[in-house]
């Protein structure tokens, strides 16, 4: 997290007294003693907030960790039709988990290979799993309940699947930040040309926070999401030599509210969704720590913008 430590904030709030002491003191001479203590007093605070008014939240995960099957290609296609988005992009994600730690799936979960990924697509499509079809896509009620089944086939039965539904933009940073593997599920928003929903594999997100610090990124802020797109996996590669690899796409990411709750808007090819849901891999009780941290960071248990 890119906060100004408490070394930057003091540098900063010097140099402002700097300027204060050469060119405002002076002026006040002829004031009284009071007026002259709360004039130095509001300077001093206004100094302080300005050293500390711009707050930067950018995570971006290692694009390397990712797989990048396409839900385009023809063996997925003739199984799920056009609607393979969500075991597509679990398989990049799995990919992820197998390059990130090695040492626990090595290439158990997806196998090592293209056509070992398509196969694991076209596996988890299936009744057993998220029961994907080419006329209605993958019910959201699957998800959980198939990836606890497939992790459990591989042998993996200590690790799960979570929901969170409508993730707040604070959340999504944090799961960047900490490596968390984590679906989002896009759904079409109220007025949006787009008809059906979509599944992406976050990868990062990007925030120059220059209004209050408590504030959530609006609309006309340029807050950033990014993520594996599985229709578009090789986002701003040059595959004409043949060479293949995970490319981040990234879309326009805000905060709206509705009425009790905050949840995130994202504009994407030309079309408003809602994050509809997070789906976050848990570790059981007995995986390394680092797993740990770093899914309770994702749900808000050491969210330190909080604290600040």
């Amino acid at each position: 997290m890119s906060l100004l430590n408490d070394a930057q904030i003091m540098d900063r709030t010097l140099r402002c007294v700097d300027i204060f002491l050469d060119f405002a003191l002076p002026k006040i001479y002829y004031l009284g003693p009071m007026k002259k203590i709360m004039v130095v007093v509001v300077c001093f605070a206004i100094c302080i907030l300005k050293a500390n008014a711009e707050t930067t939240y950018s995570a971006l995960q290692n694009v390397d960790n990712f797989g990048w099957l396409n839900q385009r290609d023809p063996q997925i296609v003739q199984t799920t039709g056009q609607n393979g988005c969500n075991p597509t992009s679990w398989v990049n994600l799995m990919v992820k988990l197998q390059n990130q730690y090695s040492d626990i799936f090595r290439t158990d979960l997806v196998g090592a290979t293209y056509a070992d990924w398509t196969q694991s697509a076209i596996t988890l499509s299936g009744s057993s799993y998220l029961n994907t079809t080419p006329t209605g896509g993958t019910v959201s009620g699957k998800i959980v309940l198939g990836m606890g089944s497939y992790f459990q086939s591989k042998g993996f039965s200590g690790f799960s699947v979570a929901q969170i539904m409508y993730p707040r933009w604070d959340q999504l940073y944090e799961a960047s930040r900490t490596n968390a593997t984590v679906q989002l599920l896009l759904s079409p928003a109220s007025g949006s040309n787009a008809t059906i929903g979509h599944a992406v594999s976050l990868s990062g997100f990007n925030w120059i926070n220059t209004n209050d610090p408590a504030s959530a990124p609006s609309q006309s802020d340029n807050a950033r999401l990014s993520f594996v797109d599985p229709q578009d996996p090789w986002h701003g590669l040059d595959t004409s030599s043949g060479v293949f690899g995970a490319g981040f796409a990234s879309a326009h990411v805000w905060a709206e509210y509705n009425g009790v709750n905050q949840y995130s808007m994202v504009h994407y090819a030309n079309n408003d969704y809602e994050i509809h849901s997070a789906y976050v891999v848990v570790p059981g009780p007995t995986i390394i720590h680092c797993l740990i941290s770093g899914m309770l960071s994702f749900f808000g248990f050491s969210f330190r913008r909080r604290l600040a």
